[in-house]
């Protein structure tokens, strides 16, 4: 029998169900392991059940059944959840993309003369960095208490968060409530988003996951638009109560119908030793730099635009925008991310970001030209927050998910306090220039380019046949 045909070649194990099931091999495991023929165990047909001959061959039957795995159904009830998670999104990151609008009233409006850019966007910077910091808690809770209670949990939190807020009256109370509070809540809420899709899918992972993160990308397009519409007709107070009653309703929904897939009869542990490997510290390297770089024009779009002649409508229409290309970029990358893999993809998603800024953005003033930019960025960046998944999953396993996904936006949310908060420090003493908005742009688009080498680095590290 050669072995392309021998079933220990692909690792077939014969738990005590008598179900025939396949582990596929790690590509961590050592090449002498992974390659050894597996050593056969005596059946014994008549009393029904397997036996071995010996103690030794009874502790592998244990360790084979412990490693048994069930493959994902690829569709089925798998779907639904991908819809449920798709409105955790749209609820818990949505609104984060749409921060701009917010900080351009609070500035010229609420605390007119009072604070500064740097000092609002400190609310949407805690906000995001809440979110991704917590990121690994938030897994490790999920692992604990289960995938049901701890976003429930996050729901009512959020919620409360966008209801204080509505009663804020100084900027402190907005960085404690929109901010902090709103943060801790998303934290705990997205994540399962992040994670369970991935359990329920196998050759469409990348669809099924992609296709949630599109959440964050329409969410982006209608709350931009609902609050810049909403704020001037009946006050940002009520918008906020608006969000924090919508948010309780339809995110609790969508958890009560969201539910996990287990692939393995015991969920193996992450392989710690995992967090030596140079392909992970050179992607969370990204990580960091992504933060630094992608809030900044969301944040910064409106008020750019209001400072170069363009009408707050046409601000708000170029920030929608972004986010629809971000969107797009969604879209695209589930479609191809299962065909040409995770690195692939996020290659061209960086290119994509860091041409845009510098390229771009540094050399026009005009609507045209914000335009395009927010057009190409948008879809730069919508690709890269949809392959975090996918890549996970490829390098370090499934079980690896709720830890290592939540290390990502942890990393991720170190690098936002260096975003947003030192963007406007430079916006406010470069005032004075003849091009305000070109520190600031430099500071978005250099760290981009950071995270762009480091992306490169892996592929080369992984080689062709690790895209």
């Amino acid at each position: 029998m050669s072995d392309s045909n021998n079933p220990a070649h692909y690792g077939l194990v014969l738990p005590l169900d008598g179900e025939t099931r396949i582990r596929r091999k790690s590509i961590f495991e050592s090449g002498s392991e992974a390659s050894s023929p597996q050593t056969p165990i005596p059946v014994n047909y008549d009393s029904g059940s397997l036996t071995a001959s010996d103690d030794e061959a009874d502790q592998q039957l244990k360790e084979k059944s412990y490693l048994a795995y069930n493959p994902p159904p690829d569709g089925g009830y798998g779907w639904i959840v991908v819809v449920c998670c798709f409105l955790l999104e749209f609820f818990a990151e949505g609104p984060t993309s749409a921060f701009g609008v917010f900080q351009d009233y609070y500035v010229n409006e609420k605390f007119q003369g009072q604070v500064s850019n740097a000092t609002i966007s400190l609310i949407g910077v805690l906000n995001s960095s809440c979110m991704a910091i917590l990121g690994v808690v938030s897994g490790k809770l999920c692992e604990r208490f289960g995938y049901r209670i701890v976003p429930l949990c996050g729901v009512f939190t959020l919620s409360l968060g966008y209801f204080l807020a509505s009663f804020a009256t100084q900027p402190w109370h907005l960085l404690l409530t929109q901010g902090v509070l709103c943060g801790v809540g998303a934290a705990l809420t997205f994540l399962p988003a992040a994670v369970i899709p991935s359990q329920w899918f196998e050759r469409r992972r990348g669809l099924a996951t992609g296709t949630v993160n599109l959440g964050i990308g329409v969410g982006g397009i209608v709350w931009t638009q609902f609050n810049h519409m909403l704020i001037k007709r009946i006050s940002v107070a009520w918008v906020l109560r608006l969000i924090s009653i919508i948010v309780l309703a339809l995110c609790t929904a969508s958890i009560l119908l969201i539910k996990t897939f287990q692939s393995t009869p015991v969920q193996q542990k992450p392989n710690l030793q995992s967090l030596r490997n140079r392909n992970l510290l050179t992607f969370m390297t990204a990580s960091f730099f992504t933060g630094i770089s992608s809030l900044v024009p969301f944040f910064y779009l409106p008020g750019y635009a209001k400072d170069i002649g363009i009408s707050s409508g046409g601000g708000a229409l170029i920030t929608s925008i972004a986010n629809g290309a971000s969107l797009t970029g969604r879209l695209l990358a589930a479609m191809f991310s299962d065909y040409f893999g995770p690195v692939v993809i996020l290659l061209c998603a960086y290119a994509l970001t860091s041409a845009s800024v510098l390229l771009i953005w540094t050399t026009t003033s005009s609507f045209a030209g914000t335009m395009a930019f927010g057009i190409v960025f948008g879809l730069g960046y919508g690709v890269i927050f949809t392959q975090t998944s996918a890549f996970v999953a490829k390098f370090f396993g499934v079980d690896t998910l709720p830890v290592f996904v939540g290390l990502y936006y942890t990393v991720s949310g170190l690098g936002y306090p260096f975003g947003p908060p030192i963007a406007g420090v430079l916006l406010e003493k470069t005032r004075e220039w003849g091009t305000p908005y070109l520190a600031l742009k430099l500071y978005c688009g250099l760290p981009m380019v950071i995270a762009l080498m480091a992306i490169v680095a892996v592929k080369v590290n992984t080689g062709r046949n690790a895209a």
